[in-house]
């Protein structure tokens, strides 16, 4: 055995050192990728026609605060109202963080 040979680990087949095991590596070859067909781009669902582009269709001034007042009501007052269990909650909480730090519970 020369020394530019090595023995094939899965067929025991001589083979020359930079070519391929003619056992079983020699008739392998590389698989081309398929091109796939052009399809035209598909108009998503967001889309306009162009048929509707370009239709100058009069710009209306927004009215904003009309928005709010048909969509929301005509409560225009920005006052946040805190219920009343809330309150007593958070008082009991800071009496009873006052007795503890205080020492009442030791």
């Amino acid at each position: 055995m020369d020394s530019d040979c090595y023995i094939c680990p899965t067929c025991g087949a001589e083979v020359k050192v930079g070519v391929a095991c003619p056992g079983c590596g020699g008739g392998t070859r590389k698989r081309k990728r398929k091109k796939k067909a052009r399809t035209p781009p598909r108009r998503r669902s967001w889309e306009q026609d162009e048929a509707h582009d370009g239709l100058d269709l009069p710009d209306e001034e927004f009215d904003y605060e009309d928005f709010v007042a048909r969509e929301f009501g005509h409560r225009t007052s920005k006052a946040i109202r805190i219920r009343w269990y809330w309150v007593v909650t958070a008082v009991a909480l800071v009496g009873a963080l006052l007795v503890l730090l205080l020492g009442g519970w030791w």
